[in-house]
């Protein structure tokens, strides 16, 4: 699948880029790519990866055209996942996961997760604070404030533009994250075969990504596979508030209290739960609904009257 990014509008080069930012730009967009790509499928994207999600995040620049007038044009390629991760144990994705992710690609990773950080309507899920970081790390490649960056696909994605203004979004966005805070869990540990940094803990609730980075504690927890745990950690959360992943520092076997962690631990503000609400139920007035039910089907007059 092609992709385009051009670069317009600066006086001073014209859009032209020098060969160490070309190496930057690279850099950057390739490190947006593979988090983007942990995100989707392990839940958080500050995750080392394996050799073979390497090469499903492969981006190879196939045609480069700069002038005076019109800038600098890149010609981008990159495969669809469904190519790059079919050899791949599916056991690794959420079912409902790989039905999305086969019809991406590397670079379509990236314009959607500039969408989603730029674009109010646009869903936040699909962002955390270390892929945020990198997306806030791109603005290196501006070489000064009138330059505008194209992203696209030639309308199969739509497109993004992205304006050195637009990055103070991204950082206010990342700064107003909820900060990590300590919480204790109890669910049913289970392990993923594809990242020793990456396990799963079943609850009553629904599932929770957590990594365990000290390698000792993950070997000792091992032992527990499919059986129920209380776990203690760092909660790190999502922009929208919901839980991103638990930092694993410690674990015991379940007390009897320890029926009372059951539940996913959120950040959410009132105002977000509200509005995380009336998004499940995809209305903005769930009063209306109950409207005309009260007991007689009185109008607000007759009610209002009655009490007084």
């Amino acid at each position: 699948m092609n992709y385009d990014i051009k670069i317009v509008g600066e006086n001073r080069d014209h859009g032209q880029i020098e060969f160490d930012r070309l190496g930057l730009l690279a850099k950057s967009t390739k490190e947006i790519a593979q988090k983007a790509l942990m995100l989707k499928v392990f839940g958080f994207s500050d995750i080392e990866l394996s050799a073979q999600f390497k090469r499903a995040s492969e981006i190879r620049l196939e045609k480069l055209v700069s002038d005076e007038v019109n800038g600098t044009t890149m010609l981008i390629d990159c495969n669809y996942f469904a190519d790059s991760v079919k050899s791949f144990q599916l056991d690794a994705f959420k079912p409902e996961l790989w039905g999305d992710l086969q019809q991406l690609t590397p670079m379509a990773l990236v314009i959607k997760s500039f969408r989603a950080a730029l674009i109010d309507s646009e869903d936040k899920d699909n962002l955390d604070k270390s892929l945020l970081k990198s997306l806030i790390k791109f603005k290196k490649n501006f070489s000064g404030k009138n330059q505008v960056f194209h992203l696209s696909n030639r309308q199969t994605v739509p497109e993004i533009e992205l304006k050195i203004d637009d990055f103070k979004k991204i950082e206010l966005l990342e700064e107003n994250i909820p900060e990590p805070g300590k919480v204790t869990v109890l669910g049913t540990f289970d392990e993923l075969k594809y990242s020793k940094q990456k396990v799963v803990l079943v609850t009553l609730d629904g599932t929770i990504n957590a990594t365990v980075r000290d390698e000792a504690l993950f070997l000792q927890m091992l032992e527990y596979v499919g059986k129920e745990l209380t776990i203690t950690g760092m909660a790190h959360y999502k922009p929208n508030g919901k839980l991103s992943f638990i930092e694993i520092n410690n674990f015991s076997e379940p007390g009897k209290a320890d029926k009372y962690f059951t539940k996913i631990p959120q950040a959410l503000t009132v105002q977000q739960q509200i509005d995380y609400q009336l998004k499940e139920r995809k209305s903005l007035n769930p009063f209306a609904s109950i409207m005309g039910k009260w007991p007689g089907e009185e109008s607000w007059e007759e009610i209002i009257h009655e009490l007084d």
